[in-house]
């Protein structure tokens, strides 16, 4: 009887990853980057209107929730994207703009995936914009 519930465990074990091939196990882990923008004070700013361009300037749908991780906080980019990122070793481009209509904050970031495609990995880019 224990070692049926023992196979029965690691079997829902393995049934919790998703497979993307045989060599692949995916975790149930789901990542985001965020970026916090500020104003000129260092006051996190919110209610901004986000647009987020991949490198050939086509607009991403990325949800921004509002204040799940605190005042002025942003998504850049979540793991629901990994599928626009190659596992080579070049990583790709990201443009972040936030307005309130008058002034701007913007920066550019660099993700790359792993080889599986399971999640984003920030490569380079800022963790604070200025709001100007």
């Amino acid at each position: 009887m224990k070692t049926l519930i023992i196979i029965f465990l690691l079997v829902i074990a393995l049934v919790s990853c998703s497979t993307v091939d045989e060599d692949c196990l995916c975790t149930e882990e789901y990542r985001f980057f965020l970026v916090t923008v500020v104003d000129t004070l260092d006051v996190p700013v919110d209610s901004l209107n986000v647009t987020i361009r991949d490198k050939d300037g086509d607009e991403l749908n990325v949800v921004q929730d509002p204040y799940p991780f605190g005042a002025g906080k942003y998504t850049v980019l979540n793991d629901s994207f990994t599928q626009m990122f190659c596992s080579c070793t070049t990583p790709e481009k990201i443009y972040f703009s936030a307005s309130d209509g008058i002034r701007i904050a913007a920066g550019e970031y660099l993700f790359s995936t792993d080889k599986c495609r399971c999640h984003i990995n920030k490569v380079s880019g800022p963790d604070t914009l200025v709001l100007k």
